[in-house]
């Protein structure tokens, strides 16, 4: 398979070529000083097919939660509290009674408990968390920072394809800008809004990449994860802007370039969304104005 963009794109060509069981990746890109850069690996084709994101559907959620419920109800001694459970549209609500208002206490917790309990484990099987806006509006988002974890080892390959592009004792920056602007050149899609999207167009790391595109959460997760695979224990954090995603990374740096203080130190902050190639320690006008005006929350990358 082979696609060549126009001119105006970032990204110069894209090739991938199975052979065996791996599949064999070629890229050409206009990189920060407007260099033609080339980057060629190759990924086990068992890891990219196992690389999938399910869109959060709350009718099975809900159902979930219904049903790991009335397994708990059936737990509660009768004599002791009844539990009814019942869907009232997006919700579900749980009624106890009992002659005891002890036990109408103990148990309506208990209950309560387990429906907390049951959502939680629905999302971490289908790699989901929740989130809160800057605003303080809740929702449920993919699980970023576990894609990232989970994603290190497996993207090595590329990290060390990466790396061996660049001068011998080379600066951590000068890997991060090379790999900035290699996923800035990957295409765009552009992420719908994250509060009621469900996590719909979300790529993970390897789809990105087998993809060749990914919106600004998917190639943010991507670009963090290709740090850590070099950089174990530098300190990360996610920021998420309206519709937006940034990436910051304590480095060391230098007086003009964009910083965000977290819990007291600074991290040099970067847009690998694209296709606007904007070099670390740089963002774009938008992303600054919504910093300044704490329009943002965060995650630190553990």
């Amino acid at each position: 398979m082979s696609v060549h963009l126009p001119s105006f794109a970032q990204q110069l060509s894209f090739n991938k070529s199975k052979q065996n069981k791996e599949m064999h990746f070629n890229y050409t890109w206009s990189d920060h000083q407007d260099q033609t850069t080339d980057l060629a690996f190759t990924l086990p084709l068992r890891q990219l097919n196992t690389q999938n994101h399910k869109k959060f559907i709350p009718d099975l959620a809900q159902q979930y939660v219904y049903i790991e419920l009335h397994k708990a109800a059936r737990k509660i001694d009768p004599k002791e509290a009844r539990v009814q459970i019942q869907h009232r549209g997006q919700d579900l609500h749980i009624q106890v009674t009992s002659r005891s208002n002890n036990l109408l206490d103990k148990w309506q917790r208990s209950m309560n408990q387990s429906q907390e309990k049951a959502l939680d484990q629905y999302l971490k099987d289908n790699y989901y968390s929740h989130f809160r806006s800057y605003m303080g509006q809740k929702a449920i988002k993919p699980d970023h920072l576990r894609y990232i974890s989970e994603n290190t080892a497996a993207l090595l390959p590329i990290a060390q394809a990466v790396y061996d592009k660049l001068p011998t004792n080379s600066e951590t920056r000068a890997y991060v800008n090379l790999v900035l602007s290699w996923v800035q050149s990957i295409p765009y899609n552009e992420l719908k809004n994250r509060l009621t999207s469900n996590g719909a167009g979300y790529l993970p790391p390897l789809s990105v990449v087998a993809n060749n595109q990914g919106d600004c959460d998917s190639k943010t997760v991507l670009m963090a994860s290709l740090i850590r695979s070099l950089i174990p224990d530098v300190k990360m954090a996610m920021v998420f802007l309206p519709n937006h995603a940034l990436l910051g990374i304590v480095l060391p740096f230098r007086t003009n370039e964009q910083t965000l203080d977290i819990d007291g130190m600074d991290y040099l902050l970067m847009e690998p969304t694209g296709p606007a190639k904007i070099p670390l320690g740089e963002i774009a006008n938008r992303s600054a104005r919504d910093i300044a005006g704490n329009m943002y929350s965060l995650e630190e990358v553990l």
